[in-house]
């Protein structure tokens, strides 16, 4: 349940940036495969796909979820439901920021 809050909360995030429907849609439902299996993953990706409606993004605005989709891959060898919760994970996915270098 944290997960599918987090992927609302990245959803709603990157679409206030601007990111097109395709990419972040494409993100969202990354993100769903840990929600569960069948209904559950369903409804997360449903809910993706209702918040990127309700935003009203175009399509040419997609930089942010493509720069997510980018580096949100789990290492080699690593689960990609376990690496999703850890700080590595979130901030390479667009759910947590990296902290500026001092």
């Amino acid at each position: 349940m944290r997960l599918l809050a987090a992927v609302l909360l990245l959803t709603a995030g990157l679409a206030a940036q601007g990111c097109g429907v395709h990419s972040c849609q494409e993100l969202g439902n990354r993100l769903c495969q840990c929600a569960g299996t069948g209904s559950a993953r369903d409804a997360c990706k449903a809910e993706v796909k209702n918040q990127i409606s309700a935003a009203g993004l175009k399509d040419a605005n997609y930089a942010a979820c493509q720069a997510a989709l980018t580096t949100c891959n789990a290492p080699a060898g690593a689960s990609f439901c376990e690496w999703i919760n850890t700080t590595d994970g979130k901030q390479a996915c667009g759910l947590a920021y990296t902290p500026p270098a001092p």
